[in-house]
């Protein structure tokens, strides 16, 4: 929860850190995606070291990292120096999410999992929505820092907790050896990829971005055959290369990367248009958007029942909600678009038919998706997977989930300003930033296909 609170309501305070600190167009995408960029390279790892130091070790580390960048982002006075302090909180984090889903399973095994994961979920929901409207409040009556003050005694307390109560984790002699030049290959790939994405506008797509990205490619094929020769020596990899011969494995990798790569377009897409452009307060937009996770809470319940029969058609039927969610957001924003403006107390603001409540139908619509989505994903994706891949898979699902944010994240604030800096309204590139994030969830759907089918009877094994 603390970890998805602070993701969440950095959504709402982000503009207000780039007034403040007087941040530019690139600086202010890297103070939202620097920490999604290290979190999501560094998760991988994150999950291979809990399997080999230990998971509640290194839970606790990744934990203490946690608290000691808080307060680095906390203190910060220029956007340099909270842009690196985001990024070492974002590998904090990395070292520390993946024990958590590990440990779920690890304790209940394969038959009971679904149960616990189902448990797992609303604390997720609850989060997205306690996130938006804690960040609104903080920032409204007292200072974007406290978004990043209030994880200090947050931390203190769940270390507390967490030696009392998180299991030791499997035996010693069970230990696999850390792949490191796996980790650099897989961090490296990445971050050539990443990087242009976000700094490629404010240089004109000059070619070496254009050849990072190029590189990329070569860098992950390079680590995919390392890893190949890995396997075939019997040493450990990275990655467990057996996974990507599992269906359901491979399936879900796509579809967990496309989904929450839609709901970080999404995501970005409205704080921008409504405080940016339009001049909501932060406390505004924060509650405006708790629509979106109260339809999430809403739908998790009646997910899990329908789920008796076919988890399956309830996670595609939760993809295609989204898709409509989101076509209704764009048909909403261009219905109320305006093109007089006002004077605000930075800047000009654009005059909208916008509110609160013409916007709802979209937000809880777009959030019964994600419930039903999230309460059978995890499930369907490790449903093959065996308890010595486990901590490369909890890793790998984490990192596709954050990458996925993170680029499109990248992608879909950069088309914004690019379409607004060639003279679009904010309206219309925002409209176009939602018609995207559809199309992106009908492809999500497609792929969903892969994903395995378990009966109800099913004890871990599921029927394609």
């Amino acid at each position: 929860m603390m970890d998805l609170l602070d993701a969440t309501a950095m959504n709402v305070a982000a503009p207000a850190i780039r007034n403040d600190l007087g941040a530019s167009d690139a600086q202010f995408q890297w103070i939202s995606i620097g920490y999604l960029l290290t979190f999501a390279v560094l998760l991988l790892a994150g999950g291979r070291l809990g399997d080999i130091v230990g998971r509640r070790r290194m839970f606790l580390i990744g934990l203490a990292g946690f608290t000691l960048t808080s307060a680095a982002c906390a203190v910060a006075q220029t956007p340099v120096q909270l842009i690196v302090a985001r990024l070492l909180q974002g590998g904090a984090a990395a070292m520390m999410i993946p024990q958590c889903v590990s440990m779920i399973r690890e304790s209940f095994g394969q038959e009971h999992s679904a149960k616990a994961f189902a448990i797992f979920g609303p604390f997720m929901s609850l989060s997205s929505a306690a996130g938006p409207i804690l960040g609104g409040t903080l920032i409204t009556y007292a200072s974007w820092r406290w978004v990043f003050i209030i994880n200090i005694p947050a931390c203190l307390i769940v270390y507390l907790f967490a030696l009392r109560t998180l299991p030791a984790g499997h035996r010693p002699d069970n230990r696999p050896k850390l792949d490191g030049i796996g980790m650099i290959l897989c961090s490296v790939a990445v971050g050539l990829f990443v990087y242009p994405v976000i700094q490629g506008r404010e240089h004109q797509w000059a070619w070496w971005t254009q050849a990072m990205m190029i590189s990329s490619v070569l860098v992950l094929a390079l680590f995919a055959l390392h890893a190949r020769t890995r396997h075939r020596r019997r040493l450990d990899a990275f990655i467990e290369t057996s996974l990507f011969r599992k269906r359901s494995f491979t399936g879900g990798a796509v579809v967990v990367f496309l989904f929450f790569g839609a709901c970080s377009g999404a995501f970005i897409i409205y704080p921008v248009l409504v405080q940016l452009y339009v001049g909501w307060s932060p406390m505004r937009s924060g509650l405006t958007g708790t629509w979106w996770p109260v339809g999430t809470i809403a739908a998790m319940g009646i997910g899990q029942l329908l789920a008796r029969r076919s988890p399956r058609l309830v996670l595609q039927a939760g993809i295609l909600a989204q898709a409509v969610g989101m076509g209704l957001a764009a048909v909403t924003v261009a219905s109320n678009a305006r093109t007089t403006t006002r004077q605000g107390p930075d800047g000009l603001l654009f005059d909208t038919g916008l509110t609160s409540f013409n916007l709802a139908p979209a937000l809880l619509i777009a959030g019964v998706g994600t419930g039903l989505f999230f309460g059978q994903f995890l499930n369907l994706v490790l449903s093959r997977v065996d308890d010595r891949e486990l901590g490369s898979a909890t890793g790998a699902v984490n990192a596709l989930q954050q990458l996925g944010g993170a680029v499109a994240a990248a992608i879909f604030s950069t088309v914004i300003f690019d379409q607004i800096g060639r003279g679009a309204s904010p309206f219309a590139a925002s409209e176009l930033a939602y018609w995207l994030c559809a199309a992106l969830l009908v492809v999500t759907w497609v792929s969903s296909f892969a994903l395995p089918n378990i009966p109800p009877t099913a004890t871990g094994k599921g029927t394609d």
